[in-house]
């Protein structure tokens, strides 16, 4: 696993506005051959294939967050059952086993929901906080007023 310090982590979301003490932080596995020749997996675009594999029932739950690295990168992945799953980064090759810190988890009815009210995109982390106020639970909204 690609070894990351939390502390630093929770620094660096907290820098971003974000609740980094009631963000869950998972591990994002290596999902098999097989699961991951059937997923959406094109290349960069982890928003798009997380939701394309949520409709299509290769994951159970569209998820958004961060990729714990150096410095923070926002991502999409998908969680089946209780493993997390990342078949973009897995598709580049040599994937490692990584923290990744949720911000959120949409079944496939609220995911769709609320990428028609994103003009079709699947939801990523600039409309989380463009509606901060539905996710005060891992939005700092008071910061975000200063």
């Amino acid at each position: 696993m690609t070894e990351v310090n939390l502390d630093d982590v929770r620094r660096q979301l907290n820098e971003l506005n974000f609740v980094a003490d009631k963000m869950r932080f998972v591990t994002v596995s290596a999902m098999d051959d097989e699961m991951l020749e059937s997923c959406t997996k094109t290349e960069g675009e982890c928003f798009y294939n997380s939701y394309m594999n949520v409709i299509y029932g290769k994951g159970e739950r569209y998820v958004l967050g961060f990729r714990c690295e150096e410095t923070v990168i926002d991502h999409a992945i998908i969680r089946k059952g209780d493993k997390y799953y990342d078949p973009t980064l897995q598709a580049e090759g040599d994937f490692k086993e990584y923290q990744y810190a949720v911000l959120t988890e949409f079944k496939v009815f609220d995911m769709m929901t609320h990428a028609k009210s994103n003009k079709d995109f699947p939801p990523d982390v600039d409309y989380l906080i463009s509606k901060a106020n539905k996710f005060k639970n891992v939005i700092n909204v008071e910061k975000m007023k200063k």
